[in-house]
């Protein structure tokens, strides 16, 4: 993303949080909703297509608004009038991550290659306590990463793979055979 677009993505992102006042919980957990409805659906592509008419754009979210509230609706239609649809995801998500930072919040990842149990969860957490956040946890599976687990937060990733200890040591020992051969 471009300077100039994430300077609007971060303008209109600031706008909605400080229009949500004392309903950002509320406004959150309809941003939620919105995010995960375009991300399953179609109709952000459509939303952001350039032959779809502003009126059909409209349409498609007065369509859902009985699961939004009026800040919402009328924040996305201006959104939708000033010609940034295509830019409308990220600025859900910047707003989800100025509530987040707002609440001293951390949302991270855990990707493991079976269901962790709570106790193993709590365990990954505590020892992220030195963050000093509140930590929100979703949980992904993945069998490819064979055992152990993978946490990410913001940049930042802990991989504790199985997976990724394995493929190190496959490294050291092509770099092994490669001293071997020179050395002969």
């Amino acid at each position: 993303m471009n300077m100039k677009n994430n300077n609007l993505v971060s303008s209109y992102a600031r706008a909605l949080f400080h229009v949500s006042g004392s309903r950002l919980g509320i406004i959150r957990k309809e941003v939620e909703f919105l995010l995960a409805f375009f991300k399953d659906q179609d109709v952000f592509v459509y939303l952001s297509h350039p032959m779809v008419s502003l009126l059909h754009k409209k349409e498609a979210i007065l369509s859902i608004k009985e699961n939004l509230s009026e800040n919402l609706v009328k924040f996305i239609m201006v959104t939708l009038a000033n010609k940034r649809s295509r830019l409308l995801i990220l600025i859900l998500e910047k707003f989800l991550n100025l509530v987040r930072e707002s609440e001293n919040e951390l949302e991270i990842t855990i990707k493991s290659a079976e269901i962790l149990k709570k106790p193993d969860i709590k365990i990954i957490t505590e020892s992220l306590n030195f963050l000093g956040k509140i930590i929100k946890v979703s949980h992904v599976v993945d069998p490819s990463i064979l055992g152990g687990f993978v946490v990410r937060y913001g940049f930042n990733v802990i991989d504790a793979s199985l997976k990724s200890y394995l493929d190190r040591l496959v490294d050291l020992s092509k770099m092994e055979m490669l001293k071997i051969r020179n050395c002969i």
